[in-house]
């Protein structure tokens, strides 16, 4: 494999301040400079109803009212300045109907009407001010073929039934089927530009074969899969998105039974994978989002188990490492001279 360094610049790997509470599966949202981590499994693997946020300006966490319902990788979405929880998973591993507001200028969470029945692994979309919910698995672990409109001024929950298709054009309002992934794994890692989808390792089925190494390519023009180059490192659970045009692959689980710290980078177009800087802390089933061009990777599991550890995953331009490295020493100077 080639090195990090991409034409222009290079990836860089660094920690950030850590977050309050450790934590496992919990789901972030962004409004403004501010990343918003809410829900999760403690030490215990019991569903936590923490709810903190960090300032990206300042590397600073502050802790915020705790969510009504404990519950663990809820779906998250934003409407004006209203952060809308929905699902996930609650006490004794069941799925949670529970829909919740938590209003950024009161600084107040309030109980929505509920979904019809408890869900967990949703996935959610804005669209029209409503937050669709679409798609997750009930208590049997059978996938919903539904996708649920929450309203957020009327308060109330629609239901629209649906076939398990894979894309929806919202002005026929119809859904269309396109080619399905090429392989079948669970865990898989999913990230998008505007002209490809990609699907990444996962936990091949059954799963006693172990984790993959497939590296999947949907081209949505010609709406098709290509096969690219393998993954180097099998893995799934990891962090994942697009920076500078490289898919990236952070931390994860393997077929070691251990988290890792390992970073790669996929070039699409020349179907090459090349490594980055290892992240600080093993660990997978992290919290991650993309802000800035950043990949912001919060908490997860470590080999001593749940962390509250943060780390961000950046590209510089050529040149820009150095005046970074300037300011350090200036900045240290001053302290010395104090």
């Amino acid at each position: 494999m080639a090195s990090n360094a991409a034409p222009g610049g290079i990836f860089k790997t660094e920690s950030l301040r850590k977050m309050v509470y450790p934590r496992v599966f919990s789901s972030p949202v962004i409004i403004g400079n501010q990343i918003y981590v809410v829900g999760g499994c403690d030490q215990m693997g019991q569903p936590v109803d923490s709810f903190e946020v960090y300032d990206v300006n300042k590397n600073k966490w502050t802790s915020l009212q705790n969510m009504p319902t404990k519950r663990a990788a809820p779906a998250v979405g934003v409407v004006g300045d209203q952060i809308i929880v929905i699902g996930g998973v609650g006490d004794a591993q069941q799925p949670v109907s529970a829909v919740e507001c938590y209003n950024i200028k009161d600084k107040k969470w309030t109980e929505m009407e509920s979904l019809p029945s408890g869900r967990l692994g949703i996935s959610t979309v804005l669209r029209d001010g409503k937050v669709l919910a679409v798609g997750g698995n009930g208590a049997d672990t059978n996938p919903f073929d539904a996708v649920s409109a929450i309203n957020v001024e009327e308060n109330k929950v629609g239901k629209d039934p649906c076939l398990a298709l894979e894309v929806f054009d919202f002005q026929t309002e119809k859904w269309r089927q396109l080619p399905p992934v090429p392989s079948k794994r669970v865990f898989a890692m999913y990230a998008a530009t505007d002209k490809h989808i990609f699907s990444i390792g996962g936990l091949i089925q059954p799963g006693n074969k172990g984790f993959s190494d497939a590296c999947e390519v949907f081209d949505l023009e010609k709406e098709e899969w290509k096969i690219g180059k393998s993954l180097p490192t099998r893995r799934g659970d990891f962090a994942i998105t697009v920076i500078a045009g490289k898919v990236v692959c952070a931390g994860g689980l393997g077929n070691k039974g251990a988290p890792m710290d390992v970073v790669e980078l996929y070039d699409v177009v020349e179907d090459e994978w090349s490594t980055a800087p290892p992240m600080p802390l093993a660990h997978c089933s992290c919290a991650f989002i993309q802000h800035g061009g950043k990949l912001y990777i919060f908490g997860g599991l470590s080999p001593q188990g749940p962390t509250n550890c943060a780390e961000k995953i950046s590209y510089l331009e050529e040149g820009e490492e150095e005046s970074g490295k300037r300011a350090a020493g200036k900045a240290g100077n001053k302290k010395k001279n104090r």
